[in-house]
């Protein structure tokens, strides 16, 4: 559910920004004066942009990354993942679905595909976070949940602790 939920977020909100956001002359809007705007980009490399044009291995990680859903899939449906874990791996596939169906499907202006992105956050001192979208939000935050959840579960007594009777 979290993932049909999120992954529908996602490429809405990511068609609401190509829809708006290219009507205005600066391709952007300013949200709360100047720490954060909605600025349409597409991004051809990776998330947060760390690998700035992957050329035609897009569609690779696109397609690897929709494969990535199946494997997340499996681990929720675990009989022993929590409630937690089920939304922390369907927040994850979310991203996953959203941004793999960018990289393989969405047209970018100037040909090939993109990943839209329009989230951006100002610095102060200068300069801006890379611009993200619902997506990558859906995805650093399911890995950190998953992640605090896993070191705060109680771990199993295993076979060193002496049985009292």
């Amino acid at each position: 559910m979290t993932a049909v939920l999120g992954g529908g977020c996602d490429l809405g909100t990511k068609g609401w920004a190509e829809h708006t956001l290219s009507k205005t002359a600066t391709h952007s809007t300013m949200l709360w004066d100047p720490w954060l705007e909605f600025s349409l980009a597409y991004n051809r490399g990776t998330a947060f942009s760390l690998v700035r044009d992957l050329g035609d291995a897009r569609w690779v990680l696109g397609v690897l990354a929709i494969a990535l859903v199946g494997a997340l899939l499996a681990l929720a449906l675990r009989s022993d993942a929590t409630t937690v874990d089920r939304v922390a791996l369907g927040a994850i596939a979310a991203g996953a679905i959203g941004n793999g169906l960018d990289r393989v499907f969405r047209p970018a202006p100037g040909g090939g595909t993109g990943v839209v992105d329009f989230v951006k956050v100002n610095f102060p001192w200068g300069g801006s976070w890379p611009a993200f979208n619902v997506a990558d939000a859906l995805v650093a935050v399911g890995i950190f949940v998953f992640v605090l959840h896993a070191l705060r579960r109680p771990k199993p007594l295993g076979p060193l602790v002496a049985q009292t009777g």
